[in-house]
């Protein structure tokens, strides 16, 4: 019964494919890549905000003739 056991275990022995601690530093590098991909796109959500009534300082903007408005609530803007 001891016999059959050892060579059992054995038998489900098995090597990682490389060193433990490339599991870590593999894990380091995806997290940093993906930081880097979220950080490309901080202002996204500025450029794509609503404009308001007036300009960032207080001055009425009209559109170049021909340019059409992107947001139907702000008319003149661009």
């Amino acid at each position: 019964m001891t016999v059959t056991r050892f060579l059992a275990e054995e038998a489900a022995h098995r090597e990682l494919p490389m060193p433990p601690w490339m599991f870590g530093v593999i894990g380091l590098l995806a997290f940093a890549f993906l930081l880097g991909l979220t950080w490309s796109f901080r202002g996204t959500a500025q450029k794509y905000a609503p404009p308001t009534a007036h300009g960032a300082h207080g001055e009425q903007h009209t559109a170049p003739e021909g340019d059409t408005a992107h947001w139907p609530e702000h008319p003149g803007h661009h």
